[in-house]
């Protein structure tokens, strides 16, 4: 499904160059759950984010499916991730100016879907997460278990065959979590491949794989 190979992302300044990923490979199948692992700063989400197209690497190759995603040019990259991959983040990132629908129908308007399509598959998502009653809300009257699942709504309601989350519980409590950690079950179950960030070891063994990540090297 995506593979890494030999990847390097170096962050330059006047003064200084970090080294955020070092010489990483990794193969995730179509259809597998696998969590990553690190502590703060090991390179965790730049690898998250090199998957998901929103950074670019500084050397190696990166292919999901049959794409040589390192060769696109921005424009490329940008219909890559749209056709290809959905986020969810641990703060949500919802948009406070805008209701629970129009959160949720974000990622259509920018495919171009139809105006009836799109009152459809929200309708039809927000009723398959209990959220329908919802969609006239707006973030700030809302619990965070019901945002994060506005999240997961606006992350499925395009079908995208890969699932990136970065913390998607870290702002949960412990019933939420397990929750939302039903949710992603189930997206498993759909054949979803999912790459999960995570510190908690209770989320990350919903995984098929954990990955563990030191000093922007894979050392598991």
């Amino acid at each position: 499904m995506l593979t890494l190979e030999n990847v390097t992302k170096i962050y330059k300044g006047d003064l200084f160059e970090t080294k955020a990923l070092q010489d990483v490979s990794l193969t995730v199948e179509q259809g597998e759950f696998v969590a990553i692992m690190g502590e703060s700063g090991s390179g965790k989400t730049t690898l998250l984010n090199i998957i998901g197209g929103m950074d670019v690497l500084s050397s190696g190759k990166y292919y999901l499916q049959d794409i040589a995603v390192h060769e696109c040019k921005p424009a490329k990259l940008d219909r890559v991730r749209k056709q290809h991959i959905s986020f969810i983040f641990q703060h949500f990132a919802l948009m406070e100016e805008y209701n629970v629908f129009e959160n949720i129908e974000a990622p259509l308007l920018a495919r171009n879907v139809r105006k009836s399509v799109r009152k459809k598959k929200i309708r039809e998502c927000a009723e398959k997460l209990g959220i329908e009653e919802l969609l006239d809300k707006y973030p700030s009257q809302i619990s965070g278990g019901q945002k994060q699942r506005v999240a997961f709504a606006r992350a499925l309601v395009v079908d995208s065959p890969v699932i990136l989350a970065d913390e998607p519980t870290g702002a949960l409590d412990e019933e939420n979590t397990k929750k939302v950690m039903a949710l992603f079950e189930a997206l498993h179950n759909d054949g979803k491949t999912i790459v999960l960030i995570t510190h908690d070891d209770k989320v990350a063994n919903y995984a098929d794989r954990i990955v563990k990540i030191r000093d922007g090297k894979i050392i598991l």
